[in-house]
């Protein structure tokens, strides 16, 4: 599962310690924020952190943009984006 999807799967559930749910049985359209997970500021700032230091992009300049957060299907496309912007897309 090396698709940016799956490599933030993989992120999501370790970061915020998710357990009972495999990468491959997190659902694309499931919501991130407002959601079942409970996902609240602070763990968005610590997604953050992670998604940049793997990836290794500037996820967030300005303005934070909540419609990139609510599902792994509109995380996942902001994140290619930006790894498009910075040259490709890059393997950890």
């Amino acid at each position: 599962m090396d698709s940016v999807k799956g490599q933030l799967k993989t992120l999501i559930l370790k970061g915020l310690r998710i357990t009972g749910v495999t990468p491959e049985e997190f659902q694309d359209d499931r919501p991130l924020m407002g959601g079942d997970l409970e996902i609240d500021s602070v763990d968005v700032l610590q997604l953050i952190l992670e998604i940049e230091r793997h990836f290794g992009i500037k996820l967030v300049s300005g303005k934070f943009d909540r419609h990139a957060w609510e599902n792994i299907n509109t995380l996942a496309a902001s994140i290619e984006r930006k790894l498009n912007e910075a040259g490709g897309i890059q393997s950890p």
